[in-house]
């Protein structure tokens, strides 16, 4: 057997896994991605993406991609209660995917499939430099002195080959086999409902008649259940219930069967029906007990399943990847301690915890069982997608708050203002752009000479931009003291992934010493 070397090794090919790979290539870190089926999914999984996962697209340099993919479904915006796809509306209300957040983030929230997302992120990584292997499988791992030592599978060829990682990332689903392997459990409910996604083609226009539905819940005596459909490649996704309670499994569900549900769902026999695939999961509301066992790290759904309700899941496990692959690339590169990749568990398990929560609520409330406390409990999704926080200091703060309501505190996102430059006007969040990053006010010049010596101090990047519209783009909407809470002498330390790390209300000396002692400490060099 072959044997080679890369940094980290990510295990799953799903939107997740390419995620990973795709930002630990933009910093720089030699990474290679394993999936053992031949290509990205086949089933359209998760359809709704929160403008925080949009700018992490827009990091990428894909945002534009993403939203000329999704131009087709812009008027997908209506969340119903219907008889079939053809018949009559009993109840709707808009998807919140229409709402505008531009005040809050420079990226809108979209509808689009993950069978079509996925593709353009598998692109960036291998843009990235990523080495993506798909048709292989990971089957055996092994720490090793100097790292963890993979047998991987050719699929295509049988041959095996070998891989030590001075790191594992672990993105291989909700049944994630390597945590199952190293013996990590999960909290929570592992199988709320027992469903089956049916993909199916057929002549959605002619269902129709100019209606566009973001999901649909289906409710007639043939079938019950929740589509959504992507009338632009006449594709539809149904998701029906199955009870192993009353001895029910998938293979009760044949392409016969699932035809006829199909059809009920479309409420005609007229348009001819083609099943492509039949996909059986379990609806579970879980948390792994912990996100990292040695050298390998959990993200995704092999870290936390989250009920569908919401569209929470995806997105989730997309900022668990950024949030990890900034850390990794720090350590691997020698500019922060071993103990900053801990933060990672401490920083994304609680995220996960409260998303969970949320999310079964909006389950119960659904499902007409809540209980005045959960719907008094559940919170607007802005707050969960855009107003977490991470721990600081162990101080106590809520985990979710109003986004809007948030000024730079340490623990919180980059507050989005829009400033100007001589090449047009771009967001605060565009400013990071995976570094560690000073925002000034109009009146922190110091601040710029305080990075520059921070930087050389400590071998380590530093941008700086002071918001003058001199030495740096100016705050076009004036919104600086609003949004921060800060003088025009204050300014904010943010980390690579556009987290705030620390801030100051006042002017400071250029020799850097203090904010190279904040940066010492963040990453964890003490």
């Amino acid at each position: 057997m072959d044997d080679a070397r890369t940094s980290v090794l990510v295990v799953g090919g799903g939107i997740v896994g390419l995620t990973a790979a795709a930002f630990l290539a933009r910093h720089g870190v030699p990474v290679t991605l394993v999936e053992r089926h031949p290509g990205t999914s086949v089933h359209p999984r998760a359809w709704g993406w929160y403008p925080r996962t949009m700018e992490l697209w827009r990091e990428l340099g894909i945002e534009d991609a993403v939203l000329a993919e999704a131009a087709g479904f812009a008027d997908h915006n209506l969340i119903a209660k219907v008889t079939s796809l053809s018949g009559e509306v009993l109840h709707s209300t808009v998807s919140p995917a229409g709402e505008d957040l531009g005040h809050l983030s420079p990226s809108p929230q979209i509808s689009l499939s993950q069978d079509r997302l996925e593709p353009i992120v598998r692109a960036a990584a291998a843009d990235e430099g990523a080495d993506l292997r798909f048709s292989t499988e990971l089957v055996d791992l092994a720490e090793v002195e100097d790292g963890a030592r993979a047998v991987l599978l050719d699929r295509t060829s049988g041959t095996t080959t070998t891989l030590t990682a001075d790191y594992v990332v672990a993105a291989d689903g909700a049944r994630s086999p390597l945590r199952a392997r190293l013996a990590v459990g999960v909290v929570g409910r592992e199988a709320l409902r027992h469903q089956l996604s049916i993909l199916f083609n057929a002549d959605l226009a002619t269902v129709l008649g100019g209606r566009r539905f973001a999901i649909c819940q289906i409710e007639n005596p043939e079938v019950s259940g929740v589509l959504g459909h992507d009338d632009t490649l006449g594709q539809a996704t149904l998701i029906v219930t199955y009870h192993p309670d009353r001895g029910e499994t998938p293979a009760d569900y044949d392409h016969e069967r699932c035809a006829r549900l199909a059809t009920a769902a479309l409420g005609t026999t007229d348009v001819p029906v083609t099943i492509r695939s039949v996909l059986p999961w379990e609806m579970g509301a879980t948390v792994a007990e912990r996100y990292r066992a040695g050298r390998v790290f959990f993200v995704g759904d092999a870290a936390h399943v989250i009920p569908p309700v919401g569209g929470y899941g995806a997105n989730t496990g997309v900022q668990d990847a950024h949030n990890l692959a900034w850390k990794l690339a720090a350590v691997l590169s020698d500019q922060a301690g071993p103990a900053l990749l801990d933060t990672y568990e401490h920083e994304r398990r609680p995220v996960a915890q409260g998303v969970v929560e949320q999310a079964t609520m909006r389950l119960a409330v659904r499902a007409g069982y809540a209980t005045p406390e959960q719907k008094a409990a559940l919170l607007e999704t802005t707050h969960v997608t855009l107003g977490y926080r991470y721990p600081v200091d162990d101080s106590p703060a809520p985990l979710f708050a109003d986004p809007a309501d948030l000024v730079a505190e340490p623990g919180v996102r980059l507050p989005h203002l829009w400033v100007g430059e001589r090449s047009g006007e771009r967001s605060t969040v565009d400013l990071v752009d995976g570094a560690w990053t000073v925002v000034a006010g109009p009146g922190g010049t110091a601040w710029a000479g305080a990075a520059r010596a921070a930087a050389t101090r400590l071998n380590l990047p530093v941008h700086a931009h002071v918001l003058d519209g001199v030495a740096g783009p100016a705050d076009v909407d004036g919104r600086w003291e609003k949004a921060t809470g800060l003088g025009p002498e204050g300014a904010i330390l943010s980390r690579p992934d556009g987290f705030v790390s620390a801030r100051w209300d006042r002017g400071l000396d250029g020799n850097g010493d203090h904010l190279a002692t904040v940066l010492r400490t963040a990453l964890a060099r003490e």
